[in-house]
């Protein structure tokens, strides 16, 4: 993927390590690799010369936790729980075909990169469960687009419905016998099926890489649940789950184990640095100090959870104990968009109504960094993240001609507090242009379109009797999670005072 080409990118403002001021510079990048950001730096010979005058350029942002499958079911609910989502699955995600495997997470990749994402942890969810082919068609997707990915297989091997004590009896009797009948994959059987899949890994790992990705420990028996981790240990690959998203799940795991969430996984002996959490949410201080002890971080998706009512995650206590910190936007079925600079200004300006003393806030350096450096320790890429000799010149250009971009006074706090996505004019990924002003040259978004829509048309179609099942399953976990949230529980994430 590396460009061999030389460019020398002169007279921007560079925004380097640590996020600081920008330096007035140029960058000198070779084979995709920044080699020297200085004052008027010599030109090699044959080098390609980019004027960047009257730009920002600042590291690509990474998106620590998405899901290629979710941009075909984008806008299609509204005022879901995160237990009704999960309880949609099949619906949403189902009756796929390689190509529309393809198309939705090109989709994604897309709308990423064209609002300034170099790379991505994508769960990837195949219905009933994970396909080498499917797998690979997301890869060829990313590879296409020309962005950088983890690519998990989002896997389970215990149905939701079952997965909280008492729900699967709440159903009607009808329902149920149409969930048995559906079942769930058997664990070894999935095991065997992520093995084969990081086994037959078609893709240069310097730009996706293979991980697993099993889903909530709740819908993961322990047996699953570990030899995941097992597995993603002998083949050196990272491993992402959903963890303490919702205080429906914190309620569960106290009944089913007795303890928290984080505590059940570290008696399972799965936490380590390859794994990375999402979400958080309900993380507690005892559980938070686990996961730094024992090297996982964390990467908030602070949009998801507004939508879904879960809760705001508590950054400033997860970079207090010392956990690595990274930002997500989740699927674009539960946060609708890819947009990181929307992640990143929820992520600190949530954190003005969690406590009264402005120390406490989280900053825009701080949120920024989340959403570089910190998610690429999450997605554990080496040498993105940063502006900096030796790192990939995965570099977003600024239009500082925008309006709101006139005056720039401090352009960190802009980047976070104004930036919408509107002024990014070019990308480059591993010194390659992937966006150049405005439009994406690596696919054509144009002659996406006319598939997606036949697409869409036969999965709904195709779908009809998944919806049905949704909707006589809908009324039953709408008055049945409720209670459960209500319950009394030491740690409290919502801004109300309900429960």
């Amino acid at each position: 993927m590396a460009d061999s080409r030389i460019a020398v990118i002169q007279s921007g403002q560079v925004l380097r390590a640590g996020l600081g001021h920008p330096e007035h510079a140029d960058v000198l990048v070779r084979d995709g690799e920044i080699v020297a950001i200085g004052r008027d730096l010599p030109v090699p010979d044959g080098a390609e010369i980019i004027d960047a005058s009257g730009f920002l350029l600042h590291p690509g942002l990474i998106n620590g936790h998405t899901h290629g499958h979710g941009p075909y079911s984008r806008g299609l609910t509204d005022n879901l729980t995160l237990e009704l989502l999960l309880a949609s699955g099949p619906w949403l995600n189902g009756n796929r075909t390689l190509e529309d495997k393809y198309l939705s997470t090109a989709i994604g990749a897309a709308e990423m990169v064209l609002k300034g994402c170099t790379a991505c942890y994508d769960l990837f969810f195949e219905v009933p469960t994970v396909s080498p082919e499917g797998i690979r068609a997301a890869g060829e997707a990313y590879r296409d687009v020309g962005m950088r990915a983890v690519l998990a297989p989002m896997v389970a091997d215990h149905p939701f419905l079952r997965s909280i004590p008492g729900l699967y009896e709440a159903l009607p009797a009808a329902v149920q016998a149409e969930i048995d009948k559906a079942g769930a994959p058997e664990g070894a059987y999935v095991l065997g099926r992520l093995e084969e899949t990081i086994r037959s890994w078609p893709f240069d790992r310097d730009m996706i890489r293979p991980a697993l990705g099993p889903t909530v420990p709740l819908l993961c028996t322990d047996a699953f649940m570990k030899g995941a981790a097992e597995l993603a240990d002998e083949y050196g690959v990272g491993y992402q789950t959903h963890l303490s998203e919702s205080k429906v799940q914190e309620i569960t795991a106290l009944k089913r184990y007795g303890c928290s969430l984080t505590q059940h996984l570290e008696r399972l002996g799965v936490l380590g640095p390859a794994m990375s959490a999402a979400h958080g949410v309900w993380l507690a201080d005892d559980d938070m100090k686990r996961l730094a002890d024992h090297g996982v971080s964390v990467s908030l998706n602070p949009g998801s959870n507004l939508r879904l009512g879960a809760g705001i995650a508590d950054m400033r206590r997860l970079l207090d104990h010392g956990v690595t910190v990274g930002i997500g936007t989740d699927s674009a079925s539960s946060s609708d968009n890819q947009n990181m600079y929307e992640a990143m200004r929820f992520a600190s300006y949530l954190s003005r109504v969690q406590d009264v003393d402005r120390d406490r806030w989280v900053s825009a350096r701080e949120a920024a960094l989340a959403a570089t450096e910190g998610s690429a320790r999450v997605l554990g890429f080496e040498g993105i993240g940063r502006l900096e000799p030796g790192y990939r010149a995965d570099i977003v250009f600024i239009d500082l001609g925008s309006a709101h971009w006139l005056p720039v006074r401090n352009a960190v706090h802009q980047l976070v507090q104004a930036e919408d996505a509107t002024a990014v004019r070019h990308v480059m990924i591993d010194g390659r242009w992937v966006v150049r002003d405005r439009r994406l040259l690596t696919v054509d978004l144009d002659a996406l379109r006319g598939r997606v829509e036949r697409a869409i048309l036969r999965i709904e179609e195709a779908g009809a009797a998944a919806h049905d099942l949704f909707r006589r399953i809908e009324p039953i976990v709408t008055s049945f999670c409720p209670g459960l949230a209500r319950t009394p529980h030491h740690v409290h994430r919502y801004a109300g005072s309900c429960c």
